[in-house]
């Protein structure tokens, strides 16, 4: 090939080229100019060729040209960076650019060859990053934890007003130094450099302490999310002082256990004098019979089952608090045979008679707990059933979960209205005089407590044409 023709090829090249590429002279004047050189800039070749590169970036933007080719003879990497360049129309545009030297065979410079890409996105992209990167700051100053950046050596990055309010430091006493700062001297083996996996993989645990400016400890939950930057991988620390919610937890606790000592002394202390009251009543009706009226006899009748009413009362009482720790032991049960079972227990006199529906599981469970709860329920539709006889339906329901089993037990009484379908769970409800029918309106309230505290729940929906339905989520258990 003639030395003509490589000149030509290499012209080919440069025009085509996607980046823009301009030659200039020693005294920085424009002596080549691709095609990209004109979409960039939007000059035409005729009339950009012999000016200065200059014009093509606004002033104070680059060093002059013999600024730039001393650089280079010193043997300076001016390399790639991003700048700002000047449109043909005045506007200004990011552009990336890179300078280099053109040389002769013997190595001298004779020029200097401008590379430069529109930078208008990569620019963009900059901008978005830094306006994300303070809106990051903004919501980890505002949140109501405190927060703290840790770089992979460990060391505090960034904390928010929070971290300086909980811990008492400033925040230019936090900023460089090693997170175990915040941490008890027994913690810090078990949680030091927070950027390791097991630090990673913490999960928030309200038996950590952290530690205050003043030596003082206090209970906290933390939370660490890693965190992929431009710097490389960092861990954000959510750290929440529980002091507050601890001693209310506590304080719960204790009120609700000496709640449930009172209901088991009350159950205890008060059966016995009722029973007396009761007995008195008993001894009072013989003693004095064929001598006081049928009215006096009503009303000594009449205390006795109302001293009755309060013996049932207390145990169902007691029940309930004890409603969560009913489970008992877990044993293979045939379901369909229980319900039966219960049923016969409930109506010996086959007054009502029970349909099952459904398939029945064969499978471990609490029994003692789900005796209780079909107990409960097929009692209460024969108990406030508005006739003497009717019908039961215990149906086992498809569940689309694989975690409970979902059964209804309906009657065709006179049902419950819908604005008592939740009132119905809550203690001491019923919806007839308690004259009327015998019940502590405990048992649905006991119900509701056992289910739930076993992971299930329970709801009430009309029957049709008449009655209620109740269904109840209840747990399988893994054989």
């Amino acid at each position: 090939m003639t030395s003509q023709a490589s000149l030509e090829l290499l012209a080919a090249i440069v025009n085509s080229s996607e980046d823009a590429i301009i030659g200039s002279d020693l005294n920085g004047h424009i002596i080549s100019w691709n095609h990209a050189a004109s979409l960039l800039f939007g000059h035409a070749p005729e009339a950009i060729l012999g000016q200065a590169f200059a014009l093509l970036f606004p002033a104070g933007q680059l060093p002059d040209h013999l600024t730039l080719i001393q650089l280079l003879e010193q043997g300076s990497a001016i390399g790639q960076f991003e700048t700002m360049g000047q449109h043909a129309d005045g506007n200004e545009l990011p552009v990336s650019l890179s300078i280099s030297a053109i040389r002769d065979a013997a190595g001298r410079i004779f020029g200097l060859s401008l590379s430069a890409r529109d930078f208008s996105n990569g620019y963009k992209l900059a901008a978005r990053l830094a306006q994300s990167e303070r809106h990051f700051r903004l919501v980890v100053n505002a949140a109501p934890n405190a927060m703290v950046l840790v770089g992979q050596n460990g060391l505090i990055e960034m904390v928010n007003d929070r971290t300086e309010k909980i811990f008492g430091y400033q925040r230019a006493e936090l900023v460089g130094l090693a997170f175990d700062l915040l941490v008890p001297e027994r913690f810090r083996k078990q949680h030091h450099e927070p950027q390791a996996p097991q630090m990673q993989q913490m999960q928030p645990a309200p038996t950590l302490y952290a530690l205050r400016k003043d030596g003082s400890e206090f209970p906290v939950e933390i939370g660490l999310n890693p965190i992929d930057t431009a710097d490389g991988a960092k861990i954000l620390s959510a750290i929440v002082d529980i002091s507050e919610r601890q001693h209310f937890i506590d304080e719960l606790s204790r009120r609700n256990q000496e709640l449930k000592d009172f209901a088991y002394v009350a159950s205890h202390d008060l059966k016995a004098p009722l029973r007396g009251v009761s007995q008195l009543a008993m001894w009072i009706t013989e003693d004095l019979e064929g001598q006081i009226n049928e009215e006096t006899r009503e009303h000594l009748h009449l205390m006795r089952v109302r001293i009755t009413r309060m013996e049932k009362l207390l145990e169902d009482l007691l029940l309930y608090f004890r409603a969560d720790k009913l489970g008992g032991n877990i044993i293979t049960v045939d379901f369909a045979e229980l319900v039966r079972d219960v049923f016969e227990l409930c109506c010996s006199d086959a007054s009502f008679d029970l349909e099952l529906q459904g398939s029945f599981p064969k499978a471990p469970t609490h029994k003692a707990a789900l005796e209780l709860v079909l107990r409960n329920l097929i009692s209460n539709a024969i108990k406030h059933h508005d006739k003497k006889s009717g019908h039961i339906i215990v149906r086992s329901v498809a569940s689309p979960e694989d975690t409970h089993y979902i059964f209804e037990v309906a009657d065709d009484g006179t049902g419950i209205p819908p604005e008592h379908h939740e009132r119905v769970f809550a203690m001491f409800q019923t919806l007839r005089p308690r004259d009327e029918v015998e019940g502590s309106g405990m048992g649905l309230a006991v119900i509701r407590k056992t289910i739930e505290s076993l992971g299930g729940s329970i709801s009430l929906a009309a029957n049709q044409p008449r009655g209620a339905v109740f269904r109840f989520s209840w747990p399988r258990v893994a054989e």
